[in-house]
């Protein structure tokens, strides 16, 4: 009794002085890799905006569209998060962590690599997306860009979504615009269900090409659309795997990419900025493709958060 009435003392005295202690701030349990490895990757295969006969690219700054098209979905969301660099991805840097966002991360060290295995294996949340983790650090001259290649078996990073080809097969050399089936509503895609025309989630971009699998696949949520009558594999592109006490989703494609893009466009055309979106925060990079991306995402961002929801639940 003499415990609520102190309580209820204290609370009058804040009230009177026309305030109430601030709650202590959560802290983050997601971490946001902002990764310089991956800025240098992408300044050796995407042109400067304006130049070359596809002028809509942004060099080096090209990583942003993906690392930052998650930092906006968060931001949205109101989920708490760090934004960390390459340095952190340790041992002691992910300790504090339950979730890890890989946002097209193609090139990691074997160090990295190696971290974040042992980091899911003890229990870890990984979200990994399109290109991530499929390349190394070290240098490879048979290689376009030089890099070698992230072995399979037990060494690359995508051996956490059972892909042993080390290798990143782009879709687009068959399909440059692919979409999305979902097979099965649960986990990342329950959120999605009811919300589709004939399962298809639209993207419209690359994506990445992964080992076949049969579409009854225990693992495997979704399937790539690949509008080519040549190509006749069932092509994974949402998967979710146990790793000892961890969890992993995969997307073979990049929704936040759609994300970023829409948040381009309404940057080139504020007018049309829905009432519930916040605008392209003006150090974030720009570069006009003249298409229409107005309402690209909505499905997109549906999976996105769907898929953060199970990752932090479960």
């Amino acid at each position: 009794m003499k415990k609520v009435l102190l309580l209820t003392v204290v609370a009058a005295l804040f009230l009177a002085a026309g305030a109430m202690p601030s709650p202590v701030p959560a802290e983050p349990q997601i971490a946001l890799l902002d990764s310089h490895n991956t800025r240098v990757f992408m300044g050796k295969h995407y042109p400067e905006c304006g130049t070359t006969n596809k002028p809509y690219y942004l060099g080096a700054d090209e990583y942003q569209r993906y690392f930052r098209g998650w930092q906006w979905v968060l931001d949205k969301e109101g989920l708490p998060y760090r934004i960390i660099v390459d340095d952190d991805v340790t041992a002691a840097g992910l300790a504090d962590f339950n979730l890890l966002i890989l946002s097209n991360d193609a090139s990691l060290s074997d160090d990295q690599t190696k971290a974040i295995q042992k980091w899911v294996i003890a229990g870890g949340r990984l979200l990994a997306t399109f290109g991530s983790g499929y390349k190394s650090l070290a240098s490879d001259p048979r290689q376009i860009d030089g890099l070698k290649a992230q072995e399979g078996g037990t060494f690359g990073l995508h051996q956490l979504w059972h892909d042993p080809v080390g290798k990143i097969f782009s879709t687009l050399w068959i399909d440059s615009g692919v979409d999305v089936n979902i097979t099965r509503y649960e986990g990342p895609t329950e959120d999605l269900k009811g919300k589709l025309i004939n399962n298809v989630l639209g993207y419209g971009a690359e994506a990445n090409l992964l080992i076949q699998r049969p579409i009854s696949h225990k693992d495997v949520l979704a399937f790539l659309v690949i509008d080519n009558p040549d190509w006749k594999s069932t092509t994974p592109a949402i998967i979710a795997t146990k790793q000892s006490k961890g969890l992993v989703v995969y997307f073979a494609f990049a929704p936040e990419y759609i994300v970023y893009k829409e948040l381009e466009y309404y940057h080139f055309h504020p007018a049309q900025l829905p009432e519930d979106w916040t605008a392209l925060p003006a150090d974030w990079p720009s570069c006009d493709d003249t298409q229409n991306w107005s309402g690209r995402s909505a499905d997109l961002r549906t999976l996105m958060v769907g898929t953060l929801n199970y990752l932090l639940n479960n």
